[in-house]
């Protein structure tokens, strides 16, 4: 199911000193929709976001992101393990206060260059 799936992309991305962009672009298994629950998906996103690892590009467009998880994905950048580059959101149910948040969190974050929230 979804959480093995990502429990094993969280281990990989712990053992892999190499890999730099992970694409869950429209991945159903990861969508916050697809049955797991809440608590689940936002560990996975935060965990994926705030380790130090060499992950600079992680792509989570059309994965039924909304205002909560901004909320997540905010803390998740403030970590100071936090070395993600490029954030990609597109095609997400963010509106303002989603992207209120972001904006905040990007005051306090040292890494990210390229944060995509079109539609």
């Amino acid at each position: 199911g979804s959480r093995g799936f990502i429990s094993m992309v969280t281990q990989l991305v712990g053992a892999n000193a190499t890999l730099c962009v992970l694409i869950f672009y429209n991945n159903p298994i990861f969508s916050f929709t697809s049955g797991q629950s809440d608590k689940d998906a936002h560990s996975a996103l935060h965990s994926l976001i705030s380790q130090k690892t060499g992950i600079r590009f992680i792509s989570l467009g059309r994965t039924d992101i909304g205002n909560a998880e901004c909320e997540t994905i905010s803390d998740a950048l403030t970590s100071e393990e936090c070395s993600l580059v490029f954030l990609s959101l597109a095609g997400n149910q963010i509106n303002d206060e989603g992207v209120a948040v972001l904006c905040a969190c990007l005051e306090i974050n040292t890494t990210i260059k390229y944060l995509e929230l079109s539609v």
